[in-house]
């Protein structure tokens, strides 16, 4: 499979690096020289150009790809990007049957959400499948601050979940201890389907592998109630999640708007204090900003006495969404010292926010992470369901996928699709009566039926094979 990419920034080359790591033949389009060097690290084609340049598509030769990404910074170019690419693979293979998925980044959430109904998008750009992080990131913020020791935590939809985290060395019952023996041992302890050692890379491991200090373990779980076990398992301390928590936004910007709207339908009060007057503004006259239990202010996000004159200190979560990452860490660690107990932020740059999830009780989503699985997500569309890279296992994707009618693996045990070590299936849901439905842990002897859905945890080099394996037909 050809899949040209149109922009070599953080999220052009996560992607690349991930395609590539599976195989797939790869080419990366770049007019920026400090974004080229770093992409000449990859094992991929580098070149020189400009992706909403008609010679340089033409250069890329996306009349012979299958599919096209526009992953630039700028929305407009990433639209008119992928309608030159439509064009030129059209006119090159006019009625031959083949076809060109072209994915734009978009950051506008607004635009997205108006546009994609009905075709829209798709009709007056040529845009098959439109990323906007904002949109999906909400949800993954919000269930991390569950539990911000996690390293991240990932949904896999009807409330099944992937969550990583740290081992420390006072975690008694994991250190030293096999998986089978934690297991057998810890009451309610989810699966690990993944380990990170430092130097030793990642491994699918079995009930004879032995964790130690500093692995990184990756959890299959079902509920967002099963965080906090997982956490203090792993020798962490955790209080509780309250009911109805007190939430402090910082920046009054479209997420904030969007995660006050959040928050607040699930009985939250939220306050929102916002550096621009005219954000601020617009926010307390919308529906949103008109509610009994919000307060919106403008102030200085560095005034501590507006921070104690807000009590911010007794917030049970504070959450910065202002448009500059370094501002978002300063008023993250701010929030931290005044006594909040669960900080989160977002930020663009995917290693700052590795980082920061050190700073206290700090949980961070990155925005360029987010449009790296999203864009996979739809590359990999030919199996339905989620995709998810792992920050910091970086070998391992968790995703789902349908055993669909006419599978060759219905009638067939996990093991048929585990061989060879590559995958590990956590669970499997399975439909009942009427609507209700299942959750099975996925024993190597349990057979797929028809419509199952499965949770499984693959390594990179391995997502072809699987991706294979579960479109075979009988």
């Amino acid at each position: 499979m050809r899949i040209v990419i149109g922009g070599a920034g953080e999220v052009g080359r996560g992607v690349a690096k991930a395609l590539r790591s599976e195989g797939r033949d790869v080419v990366l389009i770049d007019n920026d020289t400090h974004a080229l060097k770093e992409a000449q690290a990859l094992d991929v084609l580098v070149l020189q150009g400009d992706a909403s340049r008609r010679e340089d598509l033409e250069e890329a030769k996306v009349r012979d790809a299958e599919v096209f990404i526009a992953a630039t910074q700028r929305d407009e170019m990433n639209l008119l990007a992928c309608g030159l690419a439509r064009d030129l693979f059209e006119q090159a293979n006019g009625d031959s049957g083949r076809s060109l998925m072209t994915i734009a980044r978009i950051n506008d959430s607004e635009l997205v959400e108006k546009e994609t109904e009905d075709g829209r998008l798709r009709r007056w750009t040529g845009t098959d499948h439109a990323v906007c992080p904002d949109i999906r990131l909400v949800d993954d913020l919000k269930a991390g601050l569950k539990a911000a020791a996690m390293s991240e935590v990932l949904s896999l939809g009807d409330d099944a979940w992937i969550a990583e985290v740290e081992v420390l060395p006072g975690a008694e019952r994991l250190v030293h201890k096999t998986l089978g023996e934690a297991e057998a041992t810890i009451d309610g302890l989810p699966r690990v389907f993944a380990l990170a050692r430092k130097d030793a890379g990642t491994v699918v491991p079995d009930e004879s592998t032995k964790i130690e200090a500093g692995d990184r373990l990756a959890f299959a779980t079902v509920g967002q109630h099963t965080f906090r076990r997982i956490v203090q398992a792993a020798g962490h301390e955790e209080p509780e999640y309250p009911e109805h928590p007190r939430v402090a936004i910082f920046g009054a910007t479209r997420l904030g708007k969007r995660l006050a709207k959040s928050y607040l339908e699930d009985g939250a009060s939220v306050t929102v204090l916002s550096p621009s007057l005219e954000e601020a503004n617009q926010l307390a006259g919308s529906e949103v900003g008109k509610g009994k239990d919000i307060d919106v202010m403008h102030g200085d996000l560095q005034d501590v006495d507006l921070l104690n004159e807000l009590e911010l200190g007794s917030h049970d979560i504070s959450i910065a969404v202002l448009e500059d990452d370094h501002a978002n860490i300063a008023v993250a660690m701010q929030a931290s010292e005044l006594g909040v107990q669960r900080s989160g932020l977002v930020l663009d740059d995917s290693d700052l926010a590795l980082m920061v999830k050190r700073i206290g009780r700090t949980y961070a989503v990155s925005r360029r992470r987010v449009a790296i699985d999203s864009i996979l997500q739809h590359v990999h569309s030919r199996v339905p369901g989620t995709y998810h890279l792992l920050a910091s296992v970086p070998d391992l994707v968790g995703m789902t996928a349908v055993i669909a009618p006419g599978s060759a693996l219905i009638g067939k045990p996990v093991s048929s699709l585990e061989r060879g070590g590559k995958c590990r299936v956590a669970f499997i849901e399975r439909k009942g009566r009427g609507d209700s439905k299942t959750k099975l842990r996925a024993s190597s002897d349990k057979v797929f039926m028809e419509d199952d859905r499965l949770l499984l945890f693959v390594l990179l080099t391995g997502v072809d094979q699987v991706e294979s394996d579960l479109m075979k037909r009988s």
